[in-house]
């Protein structure tokens, strides 16, 4: 309870102005600890919930209890217990920006009901050649080894592996897989940065060989391809189609529970191949693959909305809500519940931190649409405002 009247203390402070920098390196670092704590400080600065909590405690009667204690206790009449009472109705106005921050700070912190939805992280599992299985954000600063043999260098949530081309004809293949609320990055043995979505597979050599580079992606990563004009660079994408390159920065998402596969070029030229169908994409340029009919679509769009998701943002940008929800549920591991197609097929547009906890989404959400949402444990609960 001490902490807590310190941390009202302080934001009490700061809506006048009056921390000092020691007292907002304090402030910062409870803040920045978990999402409680980010949920407790927008409750205590909201200024609707301060408003009704400053009314709370304006009701109370302080003539009419004055009156009471006077009555059972006739010697608190006299002049020096008079003025007392004035100085303490002072002393009250004064500290009623205080007590009313700290029962909303109170109110989130110790109360057991309140759920806060963590935002994903970096994490992800690595297999490699011989089976063995890797925790990679258990796992930092160290080598990545296959007997003797040192394979890659995890530090700082990057995987590295060493330089260099395999001299055999076989080569070993290592596989990273981020969960729901993971994301990594690694750099190939050739030099490409590879950034995985959260619920991305990748599958690639421990080293290239001599001929092509190829890689198979199941989920979402984003390809920055060191440029080698002799080795073409290939991913094979799950349901069979394929990227290929020879040096570019380039966005492909493959989720089987997205209506297209989708490649974002950046920069550099890359080719889509599926069965028959071929098209060559410019910088700024989607080719989308629809997976019920196979039509593959070229068009033109700004590519930093599909690959900020690497920079630590969600952009939309007249996205449909149901394509919001499904990155929701990849990335804070929560199920949306929702059963009206109209809601679905809204369209929005906003950009955030996507280290947020899922508080800070959902009130963007309800900021630029007309729609109520309600985290029930693992879920949320997504409806219209009963207004509208």
């Amino acid at each position: 309870m001490k902490e807590i009247f310190q941390i009202a203390k302080l934001i009490s402070k700061e809506k006048f102005g009056d921390l000092s920098a020691e007292e907002r390196r304090e402030l910062d670092v409870w803040l920045t600890k978990n999402g409680r704590n980010s949920l407790a400080y927008k409750q205590a600065t909201s200024p609707d919930l301060i408003k009704n909590e400053h009314e709370l405690f304006e009701k109370l009667d302080v003539d009419k209890s004055w009156k009471k204690l006077t009555k059972k206790a006739p010697s608190l009449l006299n002049r020096k217990v008079i003025r007392m009472k004035t100085v303490l109705r002072w002393v009250a106005a004064l500290l009623l920006p205080l007590l009313a921050t700290t029962y909303l700070v109170n109110d989130i912190y110790w109360n057991p009901e309140t759920v806060i939805v963590e935002a994903g992280g970096a994490k992800a599992t690595l297999q490699l050649a011989n089976g063995e299985l890797i925790y990679l954000e258990d796992f930092q600063n160290k080598e990545i080894k296959s007997g003797k043999e040192k394979l890659a260098l995890n530090s700082d949530n990057k995987l590295a592996y060493h330089e260099g081309e395999s001299q055999s004809e076989e080569l070993k293949y290592n596989t990273i897989h981020t969960p729901t609320k993971g994301e990594y990055s690694l750099v190939l043995s050739d030099g490409t940065k590879v950034w995985l979505n959260a619920q991305t597979q990748l599958e690639y050599p421990v080293k290239f060989g001599k001929g092509k580079r190829e890689v198979i992606l199941n989920g979402e990563a984003y390809f920055d391809v060191a440029h080698d004009t002799t080795k073409a660079f290939i991913v094979h994408i799950a349901n069979g189609a394929d990227v290929e390159v020879l040096g570019t920065s380039f966005n492909v998402m493959a989720y089987e529970d997205e209506a297209e596969v989708q490649t974002t070029l950046v920069e550099g030229k890359v080719k889509f191949t599926y069965q028959e169908n071929q098209v060559t994409l410019t910088p700024g340029e989607q080719s989308g693959l629809n997976r019920k009919t196979s039509h593959l679509d070229v068009r033109e769009v700004k590519t930093y909305q599909y690959s900020a998701w690497k920079e630590g943002k969600f952009v939309f940008s007249r996205e449909p809500l149901s394509s919001v929800f499904r990155k929701v549920s990849r990335w804070y591991g929560v199920e949306v519940v929702c059963e009206d197609e109209v809601i679905l097929n809204r369209r929005i547009s906003g950009v955030m931190n996507k280290y947020e906890n899922v508080g800070e989404l959902i009130d963007l959400i309800e900021e630029v649409s007309p729609l109520k949402i309600e985290i029930n444990k693992d879920k949320l609960l997504v409806s219209k405002k009963m207004n509208e």
